[in-house]
């Protein structure tokens, strides 16, 4: 019997470090799975992933080709592609909860700004997407059995993200559907999550909500009041021709006409 027991504790063990061993040497391919999978959830989109590669040892973590699909109602392919993502963790925090991620490095994103024909933006679409999410978790909070699944969300602490060399296409419908190409200028965030850290959707919720305003104020200053300015200078530059016509046909005029003008008001007037 005793010898049942130790072999049975011997399988015990050699199970439980299979299961170690597999999520050792698949971390990767897990990690891929889980962004891919909750990523889409949450913006209720297509979120790929070229390649994951993390290297618990260094701390670091890279992801390579992550993609973001545009919502319904758009046309173009994606709403950010980012090429390459750099990620410091802080080990000692691993122990507890908030767990710390030193840095979060995006370099070469390209962000796709589009506003439709019926004047909605993509990018705006995907925060209410996220914000829908959150208020579904919340609402299912109100459960015992969602609040206990929820306790469970691991909480995260970002102490900055930089994103730099991105790139903005946009694309308006109003302006005959012209695409322009423009510079993201380097966004940097730091302590996100605050004190006592805040869970994944929380926090990519934000990182969107910081990304999108700035995406959304370059192309607004670039484009939108650029083309109004130029509108604006079109109408202006129609009012002076007309002026200096009028002004052209005044300076024409003999005297006697101008005197047969000035009667001619004066009558209307009763003088």
């Amino acid at each position: 019997m005793k010898k049942v027991i130790i072999g049975f504790v011997l399988l015990v063990v050699i199970a439980i470090s299979g299961g170690v061993y597999y999520v050792l040497t698949n971390l990767d391919s897990l990690v891929e799975t889980a962004i891919e999978k909750y990523g889409s959830e949450a913006t209720q989109t297509a979120v790929l992933v070229d390649s994951v590669k993390i290297n618990l040892a260094d701390g670091a973590a890279g992801i390579n080709g992550l993609t973001v699909a545009n919502p319904n109602g758009f046309v173009m392919p994606y709403a950010f592609s980012l090429g390459e993502i750099r990620a410091g963790l802080d080990l000692q925090s691993l122990q507890e909860e908030p767990y710390i991620i030193n840095e979060i490095t995006v370099l070469a994103p390209q962000i796709f700004v589009e506003i439709n024909q019926a004047n909605k933006t993509n990018l705006n679409a995907l925060k209410k997407n996220l914000a829908a999410g959150s208020s579904a978790t919340t609402a299912d909070k109100s459960t015992p059995a969602s609040a206990e699944g929820n306790a469970k969300e691991p909480r995260l602490i970002i102490r900055r993200v930089t994103f730099s060399d991105g790139n903005i296409q946009a694309k308006v419908a109003a302006l005959q559907d012209k695409e322009y190409q423009l510079k993201l200028p380097k966004l940097d965030m730091t302590n996100l999550g605050g004190s006592n850290g805040a869970t994944a959707s929380e926090l990519a919720s934000e990182i969107l909500k910081r990304l999108t305003d700035r995406a959304t104020d370059v192309v607004k200053k670039n484009i939108i009041d650029a083309e109004l300015n130029k509108l604006k200078e079109k109408s202006q530059q129609k009012i002076d021709e007309e002026k200096a016509r009028l002004q052209d046909k005044a300076d024409s005029m003999s005297e006697q006409e101008k005197d047969k003008a000035k009667d001619k008001l004066k009558n209307l007037f009763g003088n």
